[in-house]
């Protein structure tokens, strides 16, 4: 079926040996071994936008000898969703194919396959309409159907369930009220099945969810976790990002019926939609709205995979009360979380560096793999608290050269971690924006290899009036 195919790495001046892989600890502790990380490194993009890579979604899949690569690609005509084809038995890439065109940098695009090798894309929208593309021929990229429309909602995620039926989580662009959860069974339209989580009335105006979906054991439970960014509305004098996020939080929810309803870890119903008042809250923080002086919390959810057993993992970045703290945090059991910080040990392997974002996906035998975006706690312009506009990692964005990206794996369910130097740092332009391939249902990592990902190297901020910005986006595979 899927990723069963070794990699055929080619010879060349973009194949590199990189040597020196580090274990870590939650003690912490370290030890050096022998380990050799064969790396390839290809670029498929030269004009990739400045959110080129981004997004909640997969965008990597591989089927029987092929993987499919989808990013965003920007010129003056506007943002395109872009796809190329791996051949893994020769090394060689296909052409680049246009799968649509986007209002603007949200509109990125998600891939999965089903269990007949079709392909499926949705391109996100941006307070415009979602666009879906099935493959025509099974795994080839070459051609797709016809685009069909639907929903207002941004940050899309698309994963495959095990009769084929396609979900699909959004940001609901209504008043920014939910998430949308959306179905569509083989041969049948597009279904709005309601909101899983929404804002409470006490919170106004914008607001944001970044989820993540992760399929358990035999393609039954349907695991998510969840990101919240909410404010209130601008007030006289105030710049439009300063109300927003005020109230961050991460939350987990469960379903063993497709989507029907939901539960906590242990169990206990969730009435849709989820609220961090009812939701199976694993982390929060409010700033009040009058405290300019102090940072909001600084929450940032990056993802879950599943474990054995049934366990999910959580990861999340938080920057209050001290900048850089990542967290791995799976239930006790009993109702809550158990905590396992990875400051102290990626403090120990990078002196001087902490964590500002993450990406996380695990092999089918069990293997996590968490890429790692660093950045130093020390610098000039640095401004964690209390931030610009209250966010803490906010200055970041103007210093794009000072970010790097580092590999980490971990074969003992997140005890003890792996880290290789997967991706050298170039100090000139800053290595960005990772997503690694992800477990969508009939599409994930095989036991045995890693995850291939895609990261861009060059600008991530908004742009200028009349700018454009063209980012190199690189595909890379770890052998």
């Amino acid at each position: 079926m899927t990723d069963r195919t070794p990699f055929k790495l080619p010879t060349g001046p973009r194949f590199c040996i990189l040597l020196a892989t580090v274990t870590l600890t939650f003690q912490p502790r370290l030890a050096t071994t022998d380990d050799v990380t064969k790396v390839h490194r290809e670029l498929i993009s030269s004009i990739g936008s400045e959110r080129a890579t981004s997004g909640n979604g997969n965008k990597i899949v591989t089927v029987d000898g092929k993987t499919h690569v989808v990013w965003q690609d920007a010129n003056r005509d506007g943002y395109f969703a872009r796809i190329r084809t791996l051949d893994r038995n020769t090394g060689k890439w296909s052409p680049t194919y246009t799968l649509g065109e986007g209002r603007d940098n949200h509109a990125r695009p998600t891939i999965t396959v089903d269990s007949q090798d079709y392909l499926h894309v949705i391109i996100g929208g941006h307070h415009s309409g979602l666009q879906y593309r099935r493959s025509v021929r099974p795994n080839d990229a070459s051609e797709w159907t016809e685009i069909e429309t639907f929903g207002k909602t941004t940050y899309p995620l698309l994963i495959c369930g095990p009769d084929d039926t396609l979900y699909l989580t959004g940001r609901h662009d209504a008043d920014w009220k939910g998430m949308d959860f959306y179905a569509k069974p083989p041969g049948e339209k597009w279904q709005h099945r309601g909101l899983l989580v929404a804002k409470q009335k006490r919170y106004q105006y914008y607001a944001a969810y970044h989820n993540a979906l992760a399929w358990g054991p035999n393609h039954k439970t349907l695991h998510m976790s969840v990101g919240f960014f909410m404010g209130d509305k601008v007030r006289k004098g105030e710049h439009a990002r300063d109300p927003q996020g005020l109230h961050q939080a991460v939350g987990y929810m469960r379903s063993d019926d497709f989507g029907k309803t939901w539960t906590k870890a242990d169990g206990t119903p969730i009435e849709l939609p989820a609220t961090t008042d009812t939701i199976d809250l694993i982390d929060e923080g409010t700033r009040s709205r009058d405290a300019t002086d102090k940072p909001k919390p600084g929450i940032q959810h990056c993802g879950l995979v599943v474990a054995s057993k049934n366990r999910p993992c959580v990861f999340y970045v938080r920057h209050t009360p001290s900048p850089g703290r990542i967290f791995l945090k799976t239930p006790d059991g009993k109702g809550g979380w158990t905590e396992r910080p990875l400051r102290e040990a990626i403090e120990q392997r990078w002196p001087g560096l902490a964590a500002i974002g993450c990406n996380v996906s695990m092999t089918r035998d069990g293997v996590l793999c968490l890429i790692l975006t660093l950045a130093p706690l020390a610098h000039p312009k640095a401004n964690w608290s209390p931030g610009i506009y209250g966010r803490p990692a906010f200055w970041l964005r103007d210093y794009p050269n000072i970010q790097r990206l580092v590999w980490l794996e971990s074969r003992d369910g997140g005890q003890t971690f792996t880290s290789r130097d997967i991706i050298a740092h170039d100090a000139d332009r800053g290595t960005l924006l990772p997503t690694q391939k992800r477990p969508t249902g009939f599409n994930g990592v095989a036991a045995g290899q890693f995850p291939p990902l895609l990261y861009f190297e060059g600008l991530s901020r908004y742009r200028k009036p009349g700018e454009i910005i063209q980012n190199d986006v690189y595909f890379v595979q770890l052998d």
